[in-house]
């Protein structure tokens, strides 16, 4: 059987009919789908030679663990196109040569990932690109025997790109490991484990990191010093929470909203294009029963992470001299947005909320969100709104 493939995270459709294109080199004497041949690790159905041996178009099993090949053989052995279906849903496909997958092949996830690489001796070895069920890139580099090997690149759901050598292991660990923002200008560079940032210091890029396989030149942002991973918990918003974040700063500004009685506001420091990641939306992680339980005045800056966390800034916090970490909690509400929330995946914050905009903004304008209040009275069908949402 062929090496499974076994990756941390990957255009072609299985393969059928095409498999009964190939023609064999030895008289097949046998093609009907009734013939079989077992033994106590495998079933076989399909054509045979005159040697009694898997020969043709046929179906291979293997009934503890559920695995099927369906392809061609010659002489007993893989041998031309074919497709691997694991019981876990999972499906390779390619062309075998000796009973081992060779030459360009497609790995299929069973959550709808792909993976489409260059296998030698039924191991990876060579360029890769993994996509996710959307068709969208998120990894490209090297294997060798299975494993990453130097320069790689892989990208998330937000718009974000890491990249950098990969250590011995595959790993994403180093200390020139690069983080981008998604306008793919500005940037986090230093010491990365596995993926996590450890240091790193914020930066401008000097050149496309998409027209060059290592990091890219950079110039490092004066005034910041290092930070790493610090995701929020129920206790603490930040371990810095006067460090602002760079990418964040250079895009908005913190002023007073011209929406009347609404206090501050975030407005555009620069012209912000549609579909551009503006801010962030960090805060301390409470679950839905402790903010359904308090009063609204202690809500105002509350926004639902998934079904299970929330994430609050708390009014101290809501005070620019004590945070500025983020500040996309200073979005005010409108029924008529140019912004929306979004999850982002921060290298500092982890899993927050972003603002991105959903049309041009102006430099100077005002961005606003609908923060869409929906919620009632546990046990009851009467709806509980702070009574400025109710009259706007």
């Amino acid at each position: 059987m062929a090496k499974r493939i076994k990756l941390k995270s990957a255009e072609t459709e299985p393969l059928n009919d095409s498999l009964s294109s190939e023609s064999d080199d030895d008289e097949v004497i046998s093609t009907s789908e009734s013939d079989e041949l077992e033994d106590d690790d495998e079933t076989y159905h399909g054509a045979f030679n005159s040697q009694g041996q898997s020969h043709g178009r046929g179906t291979l099993m293997w009934p503890s663990s559920g695995d099927i090949f369906k392809g061609r053989f010659k002489n007993g052995l893989k041998e031309g196109r074919g497709c691997f279906y694991f019981r876990d849903g999972s499906i390779l496909s390619g062309t075998f040569k000796d009973d081992l997958l060779n030459g360009e092949g497609v790995y299929r996830y069973e959550d709808g990932r792909y993976l489409v690489g260059v296998y030698l001796n039924g191991s990876l070895n060579g360029l890769c690109r993994e996509y996710d069920k959307h068709d969208r890139l998120i990894f490209e580099g090297h294997y060798q025997d299975d494993v990453r090997r130097g320069f790689v690149r892989t990208w998330d759901d937000c718009g974000g790109t890491l990249l950098g050598e990969v250590d011995e292991k595959g790993n994403l660990s180093g200390d020139n490991i690069m983080y981008i923002y998604p306008d793919q200008k500005t940037a986090l560079v230093g010491r990365f484990k596995f993926s996590k940032m450890v240091s790193a210091r914020p930066a401008k890029l000097l050149e496309s990191p998409t027209t060059c396989n290592k990091v890219p030149n950079y110039q490092l942002i004066e005034g910041f010093d290092p930070i790493g991973f610090d995701q929020s918990s129920k206790g603490s918003i930040s371990s810095n929470p006067l460090v602002p974040d760079a990418y964040e700063q250079a895009l908005v500004y913190v002023g007073q909203s011209d929406i009347p009685n609404a206090g501050e506001g975030l407005f555009a420091k620069c012209d912000l294009p549609e579909n551009t990641v503006s801010s962030f939306y960090n805060g301390i992680r409470l679950t839905h029963h402790e903010v359904d339980s308090r009063v609204w005045e202690l809500n105002d800056n509350t926004i639902s992470l998934d079904d299970k966390c929330v994430i609050d800034v708390p009014n101290d916090c809501a005070i620019l001299d004590n945070y500025v970490a983020t500040l996309g909690h200073k979005a005010n509400h409108s029924f008529s947005p140019n912004c929306e929330y979004a999850p982002f995946c921060h290298p500092r914050f982890g899993d927050i909320k972003c603002i991105r905009t959903i049309a041009p903004i102006p430099k100077g304008n005002e961005l606003t969100c609908n923060y869409g209040y929906d919620h009632k009275i546990p046990g009851s069908s009467v709806q509980d709104l702070p009574c400025w949402y109710t009259k706007s």
